[in-house]
């Protein structure tokens, strides 16, 4: 269980949660851009697989410093295309099973490179 505080207060329904309290003496991961291209600069042509991908390495990154997506605070999503939205959640709902977080979605014109349709940063912090 995540000892971050999830604040909404207008209660009710609310795609993302509007703010998090992170508790004094926490650890905080910083979690750079996250996209499908791998080591060779490849990167799957589809959505579906690009943001599988992505979502896997962000909680990858997590379970490396000793987190859960329990802990995660907030994440910036950046995207191409409005009509992939639909892949990135079903990624994001098979890999955080419901916990939510603080989040920011950009529709950006481009990305790192042309094959490039979503990227992903995100904030986590544990208190130990």
């Amino acid at each position: 269980m995540t000892s971050n505080t999830i604040r909404n207060p207008h209660g009710g329904f609310s795609y993302r949660n509007r703010s998090v309290e992170i508790p004094p003496g926490s650890r905080i991961l910083y979690i750079s851009g996250q996209t499908a291209t791998d080591e060779d600069g490849k990167t799957p042509p589809d959505a579906e697989t690009q943001a599988d991908i992505v979502w896997t390495r962000v909680v990858e990154s997590l379970h490396e410093a000793g987190m859960d997506v329990t802990d995660l605070v907030k994440t910036n999503l950046y995207m191409v295309n409005p009509e992939d939205i639909g892949a990135v959640y079903k990624a994001g709902q098979k890999h955080f099973k419901g916990h939510t977080q603080a989040g920011t979605l950009i529709y950006v014109k481009a990305l790192a490179v042309p094959e490039v349709l979503i990227e992903l940063e995100a904030v986590a912090a544990k208190k130990d």
